[in-house]
C-alpha cells in the first residue's frame, strides 16, 4: 500500500504513471521529466488569463491557496533560504495584487516535498492556521517526520505552535493534512501511521500502512475529537473536505482488498463519521500509491468529487455528482483532455455548476494546466488553458480557489505561479 521504500530510489512505471518515494526538498523537479529550466513560460495562456506578480522566489515549492470569509484570497509556500534552511511564508491578495510575502516559520530541519504541500486557512474571524512537516530528529532514512499546526490571531505578525502529530516517527510518516474553517473554528484530516512507529518494523508494506485522521480546532486552536477514521487507506494520495447541509465529508483515495486504490468518502453526521463508501468502483489496481489524490467541493444538498484514475491502464480524470449530501454519487463523467497528469481542483458555484482545473499532458515534458466548466446536470464545456508548464512532478499539484467573480490558480514552473480568471471567461 505504500509509496516505494526509501531505498528504492529508482522510479517504477504502473498504468503509464511513475511512482516514487516522498524524496525531500524537490525544488528542480526530481522524477519530473524536464527540468526547470526547460519549463515553458510562465505566462504561456489566454489573453483572458492574467498572471499574477507572484511574490516567490526561485525554488519555492509546496503551495496552497486558502480564501476567506471576507472574500480575500491567500497563497502560502515553502522557499529555500540562505541558510540551508527554509521558509514557510504567505501572501494575501489584495485589490488584486499580491501583498509582500511574510513568514509564517522557518525551520532547518524540515521535510519539504513536492506532493505533501503546506497548507493556510483562515477562520472568519481572521485567524490563521497553518501547518508544515518537521522532521522529528530521530528519522532513519527518508522518512521519519510528523506535522505541525501553528495560529495566528494577529493576522500573520506572531505565530505559535498549537498541535503535532508524528513527532514520534522514526521511519514513517504522517502529512496530506486538509484544513476546513468554519463558523467556530477548524477541522481537519490526515494521513498517519496505522500503528507507533518506533523502528522495529522492517522495511516493507506493513511499515507504512496509513488511516485517515480527523481533528477538530476550536477558534483558540486548542485540538478536540481527534480520532480515525478509517484504518487503511492509500499511503501519500493528497486528502481534502468540505460541508454540506448536512455536515461534514472528506475524500480520499482508500486501500481496498485485491490493491484496489479506488476514492471513498466519509461524512460527519450529528457528530458521528460514517462508514467509509466508494465515490465510484473504477476498481484501480496498483501495487503502490499514485500520489494523485481527489478534491470535493459542496453546496448545501450538492457535492462533487474529482479524481484521476488509471484503471484499465487507461488515465483519466473523471468527475462525479451528488444531490443528497454525498450519500449517492450519479455515474462519473470524464472531464480530461486524452492525456491527464491528474492532481485536479474543484470550485462550486452557487448554480450547481463546477469547476474542475487539473494538468493535461500535451507531449514529452510538456503540460498545461486546464480549467473546464461543467454544469449542474454534468455537461462538460470546453477547457480553458490557464498555463502551460512541465507535464510532471516540478509543477507540483495545482491548486485553485474562487474569489469574488474571478479563480485564482497556483501552479509551479522554476517558482510558485499563480493567475486570475475571470468567471465570465472560463466557457
Amino acid at each position: 500500500m505504500s509509496c516505494p521504500r526509501p531505498e528504492a530510489r529508482a522510479s517504477q512505471r504502473t498504468a503509464g504513471l511513475v511512482l516514487c518515494t516522498l524524496v525531500p526538498a524537490l525544488v528542480a523537479g526530481a522524477c519530473a521529466g524536464p527540468t526547470a529550466a526547460e519549463a515553458p513560460p510562465p505566462d504561456a495562456g489566454p489573453a483572458a488569463v492574467r498572471v499574477l506578480d507572484t511574490p516567490t522566489t526561485t525554488g519555492s515549492t509546496a503551495y496552497a491557496l486558502a480564501a476567506g470569509a471576507d472574500g480575500a484570497a491567500y497563497l502560502a509556500w515553502i522557499e529555500p533560504v540562505t541558510n540551508a534552511g527554509y521558509a514557510l511564508r504567505f501572501s494575501r491578495l489584495e485589490n488584486g495584487a499580491w501583498s509582500a510575502a511574510r513568514d509564517i516559520a522557518r525551520g532547518d530541519d524540515w521535510f519539504v516535498n513536492w506532493a505533501d504541500h503546506a497548507s493556510l486557512t483562515a477562520l472568519p474571524d481572521g485567524t490563521l492556521l497553518a501547518h508544515w512537516l518537521v522532521n522529528t530528529g530521530r528519522k532513519e532514512g527518508a522518512y521519519g517526520y510528523g506535522i505541525r499546526v501553528a495560529r495566528s490571531s494577529d493576522r500573520g505578525d506572531t505565530w505559535s505552535t498549537v498541535f503535532e502529530d508524528g513527532m514520534d516517527n522514526v521511519s514513517d510518516y504522517a502529512g496530506f493534512l486538509t484544513f476546513l474553517p468554519g463558523a467556530s473554528g477548524a477541522e481537519a484530516v490526515y494521513l498517519k501511521p496505522l500503528t507507533p512507529d518506533d523502528g522495529t518494523a522492517a522495511h516493507g508494506e506493513e511499515e507504512h500502512t496509513k488511516t485517515l485522521a480527523a481533528v477538530s480546532f476550536a477558534a483558540d486552536g486548542t485540538p478536540s475529537d481527534q480520532q480515525v477514521v478509517d484504518d487503511d487507506v492509500c499511503s501519500c494520495c493528497t486528502t481534502d473536505m468540505a460541508v454540506t447541509a448536512d455536515g461534514l465529508v472528506a475524500v480520499y483515495r482508500d486501500h481496498l482488498p485485491g490493491e484496489i486504490r479506488d476514492i471513498s468518502i466519509v461524512r460527519r453526521v450529528d457528530g458521528a463519521w460514517s462508514a467509509p463508501a466508494r465515490v465510484a468502483e473504477d476498481g484501480w489496481m496498483i501495487p503502490g500509491c499514485p500520489t494523485n489524490g481527489p478534491v470535493v467541493a459542496a453546496r448545501g444538498q450538492r457535492v462533487a468529487v474529482a479524481w484521476f484514475t488509471a484503471a484499465g491502464d487507461t488515465p483519466r480524470v473523471k468527475l462525479a455528482l451528488s444531490q443528497d449530501a454525498g450519500r449517492t454519487f450519479a455515474a462519473p463523467i470524464v472531464v480530461d483532455d486524452g492525456n491527464p497528469v491528474g492532481w485536479p481542483d474543484l470550485v462550486m458555484q452557487d448554480d450547481g455548476r463546477v469547476l474542475v482545473s487539473w494538468l493535461e499532458r500535451r507531449g514529452e515534458g510538456v503540460g498545461e494546466v486546464l480549467v473546464r466548466r461543467v454544469s449542474a446536470d454534468g455537461v462538460p464545456a470546453t477547457p480553458l488553458v490557464v498555463a502551460a508548464s512541465v507535464s510532471g512532478r516540478a509543477t507540483g499539484i495545482p491548486h485553485m480557489i474562487a474569489a469574488g467573480e474571478t479563480v485564482i490558480v497556483a501552479w509551479r514552473n522554476e517558482r510558485v505561479l499563480s493567475a486570475a480568471v475571470p468567471l465570465r471567461a472560463i466557457p
